[in-house]
């Protein structure tokens, strides 16, 4: 069940923050460390709702609304993915993990995993990361730049609703054309539009140079020595296939492409994309 968890917050008036959690104890004993996930920009603790129960069977799982997602209580004056390391950090300490812990995240969630796991490789054991590209090129440079557009609007919908062709693929969108309205609604009511544009502004477009770019990222994590699996869908426009195989080669990561689902690989097929992470995880070498 969703908790709450205190964390210290700088920009904070009293210099203290709450952070929205939820946290699921191993059905059954086992030596497997804890399963951290982090989710993208507008998801929310209910967009893992499907994976949870089935990934705590043989491992403690901790998912969580970064700064700026869901109901998350910090500061949004610094969203940058150094506070979003700092933050991780200090969750890690608060609900006592102790050491290294397998981190698993897609699109936004996964480039802050990949920022976590460079920037502090000690306490990542494992990477998986979905739904992220070393680079978007132009379509997803584009969609973004759309995306952005719609927010400034002040209207979340707009977002919502603009942003649902580039996430789900045609299959999904099809098959669950009667649920596309309850998803509009559901990421207005679990979202705040100041959160959600303070984490595009400080996180979307970084340039090329910058120190927290996918490509320098990779590299760290790879000099760090840290397993990773990267997995992608090949109907992605924000992480296209011949991309996330290059962030994999960057990482001296596995890659797997999962056919005929865009960029919510898990949601759009979940069991395929709960059974690679939790082989990957498993593996003994």
């Amino acid at each position: 069940m969703p908790e709450w968890i205190e964390l210290p917050d700088a920009d904070a008036p009293d210099h203290r923050g709450r952070m929205r959690i939820d946290q699921r104890q191993a059905e059954r004993s086992g030596a497997n460390p804890p399963l951290i996930l982090v989710g993208g920009m507008t998801q929310t603790l209910a967009s893992w709702g499907g994976q949870l129960r089935p990934l705590s069977t043989l491992r403690t799982v901790v998912a969580y609304e970064a700064r700026g997602q869901g109901a998350t209580e910090l500061s949004l004056t610094d969203c940058s993915l150094a506070r979003h390391v700092e933050d991780f950090a200090a969750l890690h300490r608060a609900i006592g993990l102790g050491g290294p812990v397998d981190l698993c995240g897609f699109s936004f969630g996964g480039r802050l995993a990949l920022a976590i796991a460079a920037k502090r490789p000690e306490l990542v054991r494992r990477l998986v990361i979905s739904g992220v590209a070393l680079d978007r090129g132009i379509v997803g440079r584009l969609i973004v730049q759309g995306w952005i557009a719609a927010l400034a609007t002040g209207n979340l919908e707009a977002l919502a609703r603009v942003s649902l062709p580039d996430i789900l693929g045609p299959a999904y969108l099809e098959k669950h054309a009667a649920m596309l309205e309850p998803m509009v609604r559901a990421s207005i009511d679990r979202n705040r539009h100041e959160g959600v544009l303070a984490l595009m502004r400080a996180t979307l477009e970084l340039p090329p140079d910058s120190p927290w770019a996918t490509e320098v990222l990779a590299a760290q994590v790879r000099a760090a020595g840290t397993r990773a699996l990267c997995i992608g869908g090949t109907l992605d426009r924000l992480a296209p296939p011949s991309e996330v195989a290059a962030l994999a080669a960057e990482l001296g990561a596995r890659c797997e492409l999962i056919h005929d689902v865009g960029h919510t690989v898990a949601i759009e097929a979940p069991q395929q994309w709960r059974e690679l992470v939790v082989a990957f995880l498993d593996a003994t070498a």
